[in-house]
């Protein structure tokens, strides 16, 4: 896996915040589009991000284990093996759960 950073991070740290297009990270971490598509689709191969949705090609991203993980690991990271080895340890112990919707109202109407 090779990062670049400090772009990876930050789009991995968008990603925290839940779904997202990649034209809206791109806006907020001040790069452009065509460069975050480009990082996405690499992220994508690492298995950091997913795509998410019914069609292809909707640029609609979510984090996975691996990305948390990652992310939580960053200050570690170096491009050799060691660093892929203890982020592959620590997603096993991550469960990334889309987000629900609860309303606890519906039972009153």
């Amino acid at each position: 896996m090779r990062l670049q950073l400090p772009t990876d991070r930050l789009i991995l740290e968008q990603l925290l915040e839940g779904r997202n297009l990649a034209a809206n990270i791109a806006e907020n971490v001040d790069r452009s589009r065509n460069y975050i598509n480009k990082r996405m689709g690499h992220l994508f191969d690492y298995g950091l991000v997913t795509k998410v949705g019914p069609v292809d090609g909707t640029g609609l991203y979510e984090i996975t284990p691996k990305g948390l993980a990652t992310l939580r690991l960053i200050d570690e990271y170096d491009s050799g093996g060691e660093f892929e080895n203890l982020v592959e340890e620590r997603a096993e112990l991550i469960e990334v759960r889309p987000p629900a919707i609860v309303d606890e109202g519906a039972d009153e109407s």
